[in-house]
């Protein structure tokens, strides 16, 4: 009997996640949801002048007492770009901005785009935004949308209006570390991102392998909380994303 019972248990729960799965696959197709991610301190972290003192970490998985089997973290994935915000030499055009990409973003943004239709939005010039495309995007088949404020001027005094992109609320996510940006939708289609600094770069790149592993998992799961929000939000049964949304509004540093 109790064999019998774990045999439908697992059917039950199989036909469960194939029926979300099913359900995220057609909405998908028909009804998507459309995901604006931005950019600085969100899906990355721009440094400017370029860090001398940020490299990677030369303690070892020993000096903490990790067990030497551990590989050490991954680097964190990085480029070099001009940054015209900021003074540059015209001449050399040298660098002078770092650029990391969090870690977990590249993935969280894959899989976000099985289910829904991905944009970005960002407060930046748009010759930042394009250095940051050709990285991330450069076959631009990731993302559908590229907003700036070259473009839309008052993103940097009014936030971020998602109606000049998709005239559906209800289908209409904005990731964000600052939750200013939401107002123009009056905080309702926003999700407060926990904000990839300099200071969490840092921890990755110049901590010991144990702090690293800490701060590199953290900001994975960080985007992993965003792919879970964008993925119950495409599947609810209301079809509102602003009824998943309202459950996410801010962050804080628990």
């Amino acid at each position: 009997m109790a064999s019998q019972l774990l045999s439908h248990a697992r059917r039950v729960a199989f036909a469960g996640t194939t029926g979300i799965t099913g359900l995220a696959t057609y909405k998908a197709q028909t009804d998507p949801v459309h995901i604006f991610f931005d950019l600085d301190h969100t899906i990355l972290c721009s440094i400017c002048p370029l860090p001398k003192d940020l490299n990677e970490s030369e303690v070892t998985n020993n000096s903490k007492g990790l067990p030497a089997y551990l590989p050490s973290p991954p680097q964190l994935e990085h480029f070099d770009q001009i940054d015209d915000d900021f003074p540059f030499d015209s001449k050399t055009m040298e660098p002078n901005t770092r650029t990391y990409f969090r870690p977990g973003a590249r993935m969280a943004l894959e899989v976000c785009s099985l289910f829904g239709v991905l944009h970005v939005y960002t407060a930046a010039q748009e010759s930042y935004t394009n250095n940051i495309m050709r990285e991330l995007d450069p076959e631009r088949k990731l993302f559908t949308k590229v907003l700036h404020r070259d473009e839309y001027p008052a993103i940097v005094k009014n936030g971020k209006d998602l109606s000049v992109a998709i005239d559906r609320m209800d289908r209409a996510i904005l990731f964000d570390d600052k939750v200013s940006n939401f107002k123009p939708q009056k905080y309702q289609n926003g999700v407060g991102v926990i904000p990839f600094t300099s200071k969490q770069v840092e921890k990755c790149l110049n901590s010991s392998d144990q702090e690293r592993w800490e701060a590199y998992l953290a900001e994975m799961k960080e985007m992993a909380r965003l792919v879970g929000i964008s993925f119950w939000s495409s599947v609810h049964f209301s079809g509102d994303v602003r009824r998943v949304v309202s459950w996410f509004h801010g962050w804080s540093e628990k």
